[in-house]
C-alpha cells in the first residue's frame, strides 16, 4: 500500500501546478482519449453495442486516472453537479426529442435514449469549465450576497436568468422541428437579456472563447454520437450556438461562483 501510494505521488508530480493555463491544459488532456475513441467508435456503436462497451471503458479508465493524477479539493461535487445538469439536461432534451442520439446504450432504461457514459462525460465537461472560470481572465468579481432574496442568495439577475432558462428550455421542446423559429425566439430573449443586463468584462471574454465548445460540439457530430434537425453550421442549428451564449458564460458561471464561494466559506470555518 505505502509504495502504490509512492508510486501515484510520481506520477502526480509532473501536474503539480499554480499555473491557471497549466491546469485548463491538463483538464482537456484527459479529454482528449474519450473524443479520439469517439471518432473510432462512435458510428459502430450506432449499430453495434459492443463499441459502447469501449467507449465507456474508455471513459471510465479516463476519468479514473484524472481524479487519481489531478484532482482538486471540490473537483468531486463539480463532477457531480455536471452529470444532473448537463446530463439532466442532455436527458430531457433526448425524451423531448430535441436531437438524437446514434448510440446504442448496454442499459436498458436507456435505450432510445443516450449512453450512460455520455450522461457521466458531462461532469468531465463541468470540471473543464471549472477550471476555465478560475482563470483571471475569465474569473470576475465572483459571488456575493446581495441580501435581496432568500437572505441574499437569489439576486434579481439570477432569478431572472433562472427564468429565462426554464423559458428557453421550453421553447426549444416545441419548435426545435421549424427551421427558423427555435433561433428567432432564443436570439430575441437572449439579445434582450444581454441589454437589460449588460455582459460583464469576464463574461465577454468567456463568450469569445466560446468557438471551443462549438468545435467540440461539432466534432462529436460530425463523428457520429448524435444529430440535430435543421443543421446551419458543422451540423448545429442557430438555436444552439445561442443557447451556448447564454447558458455557459451567464447560468453556469453564476452557478458555479456560488458553489466556489460554499467551499471557501466551508473552508474558512474547518480552519477556525
Amino acid at each position: 500500500m505505502v509504495s502504490l501510494i509512492a508510486f501515484l505521488d510520481k506520477l502526480r508530480r509532473p501536474f503539480e501546478t499554480n499555473d491557471p493555463g497549466r491546469r485548463i491544459a491538463h483538464e482537456v488532456l484527459f479529454m482528449v482519449p474519450v473524443i479520439v475513441a469517439v471518432g473510432f467508435f462512435g458510428q459502430a456503436a450506432a449499430s453495434d453495442v459492443a463499441y459502447t462497451v469501449v467507449l465507456t471503458v474508455v471513459f471510465a479508465v479516463t476519468i479514473v486516472l484524472r481524479f487519481l493524477l489531478i484532482n482538486e479539493k471540490g473537483d468531486w461535487l463539480f463532477f457531480l453537479v455536471g452529470i444532473i445538469g448537463g446530463g439532466g439536461n442532455d436527458m430531457s432534451s433526448m425524451i423531448n426529442g430535441v436531437y438524437n442520439y446514434t448510440s446504442l446504450t448496454v442499459l436498458p432504461f436507456l435505450s432510445g435514449l443516450m449512453p450512460a457514459w455520455m450522461i457521466a462525460f458531462w461532469g468531465q465537461v463541468f470540471l473543464l469549465f471549472r477550471k476555465l472560470f478560475n482563470h483571471p481572465w475569465f474569473k470576475g468579481p465572483g459571488f456575493k450576497k446581495d441580501k435581496e432574496l432568500l437572505r441574499g442568495w437569489l439576486s434579481k439577475k439570477l432569478l431572472v436568468d433562472i427564468i429565462l432558462l426554464v423559458v428557453l428550455r421550453i421553447a426549444i421542446y416545441q419548435t426545435y422541428r421549424e427551421p427558423v423559429l427555435p433561433a428567432a425566439i432564443y436570439g430575441g430573449i437572449v439579445l434582450a437579456r444581454l441589454l437589460v443586463f449588460r455582459p460583464q468584462k469576464h463574461e465577454l471574454r468567456i463568450i469569445c472563447i466560446l468557438p471551443y465548445a462549438f468545435a467540440f460540439e461539432g466534432l462529436m457530430v460530425a463523428f457520429g454520437l448524435y444529430e440535430y434537425y435543421n443543421p446551419v453550421f458543422l451540423g448545429l442549428p442557430v438555436w444552439m450556438f445561442i443557447w451556448w451564449t447564454f447558458l455557459v458564460p451567464i447560468v453556469v458561471k453564476q452557478a458555479f461562483d456560488m458553489i466556489e464561494y460554499v467551499l471557501v466559506r466551508k473552508q474558512e470555518d474547518t480552519t477556525k
